[in-house]
């Protein structure tokens, strides 16, 4: 059972991390693209054991880079 703590610790989590689906849903890319752009370090990961979870700040702002991006080097 989950105390309103834990509810409260999952809020801020979510709110500041997302999974590798909800990143690569979020940018309405493929999962190839997504890997490349992490393995180029455009997009930082984070580790935790054997959770891996990337910022959400980050992934928004790359979201609104999108459109730019796309326009000077074509679809990533």
């Amino acid at each position: 059972m989950m105390t309103q703590n834990h509810e409260e610790q999952l809020k801020v989590l979510n709110s500041l991390f997302l999974s590798t689906q909800e990143a690569i849903d979020y940018l309405g890319v493929s999962k190839q693209c997504f890997h490349s752009l992490v393995a180029r370090g455009k997009i930082q990961k984070i580790r935790k054991g054997s959770a891996v979870l990337y910022y959400a700040d980050e992934i928004t702002e790359r979201k609104r880079e999108q459109p730019w991006l796309r326009q000077k080097y074509g679809r990533f």
